[in-house]
């Protein structure tokens, strides 16, 4: 019964602040949506990232090892999901990118955080970051009929991951006043990703709830069996293993039905899948990482 209690208090946290934001826009307010990605992804995550990186002490090897095991385990899901999209016959332009990249940012890095601590969230970070990279670059192509590797020079977390890991080879830190800046900026990001996921569901409509129901449960359940799977391969144990198996199993990535509005590539059924498997993993989830914990 205590595991369970210390497994709640880890979802609960996440889901009610994402549901804040979902009775937001249920109310008829406004929110920004275009500003607050902005905000997000050019400023608070960012500065998150460096925060984060150089208060936890973890060092460049650990980081390097679990961004390795998140390519390792993208590229097993990518192919996975293109095998099932192909055996089922649906179009794999409008499916394959929610089905291989997950909300291991909006999600994945406030339960990481609130499950595994602060290593756990420097760790999901490293996660996140070749998740993040790969699905604006990989993703956008898959959306977009071609790639662009440029994306990824416009991204700022590129630089914030560089800038630690700079400070973390040498030793150097930042003055005490940016420190404390970065860290108050860096503050913002988790509460704005979880509001701003739970707007978007309230404003996301959809159709064929039997295939969005399967097709979230192979991206729950088989995240989390790809996860489980790589980090068993890779030897891992404890916080990394509780990180790589938890991120790998999030629900589908709001982005990807952006992707997929901005393409045309039946952005109402990427909707649906968005929603379903966000709702579906409320009830898998303390499963997953009762696993772990």
């Amino acid at each position: 019964m205590q595991v369970f209690q210390i497994l709640f208090d880890v979802v609960a946290p996440v889901f009610l602040v994402a549901l804040v934001g979902y009775l937001w826009a249920r109310s008829g307010h406004k929110l920004d949506s275009a500003f607050v990605a902005l905000l997000v992804n050019t400023i608070a995550t960012p500065c998150l990232i460096l925060d984060t990186l150089l208060r936890t002490g973890v060092t460049a090897s650990a980081l390097s090892q679990m961004a390795g095991v998140a390519a390792v385990t993208m590229t097993v899901t990518f192919i996975a999901a293109w095998l099932l999209l192909k055996a089922m016959g649906l179009p794999v332009k409008t499916y394959l990118p929610s089905l291989t990249w997950s909300n291991a940012g909006n999600m994945g890095l406030p339960l990481s955080l609130f499950a595994f601590g602060e290593k756990g969230l420097s760790l999901a970070i490293a996660f996140f970051t070749v998740s993040s990279l790969s699905n604006y670059t990989v993703g956008l192509g898959v959306a977009a009929g071609g790639l662009s590797f440029r994306e990824i020079l416009r991204m700022p977390i590129v630089y914030a991951i560089g800038l630690a890991l700079l400070l973390i080879m040498t030793g150097w830190q930042l003055p005490l006043f940016a420190g404390r800046a970065v860290q108050l900026l860096g503050g913002i990001a988790v509460p704005l990703m979880l509001l701003s996921l739970g707007y978007a569901l309230a404003t996301l409509k959809f159709d064929s709830p039997g295939l969005n129901i399967f097709l979230s449960l192979a991206r729950l359940i088989g995240g989390f069996a790809i996860g489980w799977g790589v980090a068993t391969l890779f030897g891992l144990d404890g916080v990394a293993r509780g990180v790589v198996v938890i991120q790998s199993a999030m629900p589908a990535a709001v982005l990807n039905y952006l992707f997929a509005a901005r393409y045309g590539n039946d952005a109402q059924e990427v909707a649906g899948f968005v929603v379903v498997s966000t709702v579906l993993a409320m009830f898998f989830l303390p499963i997953f990482l009762w696993t772990v914990v």
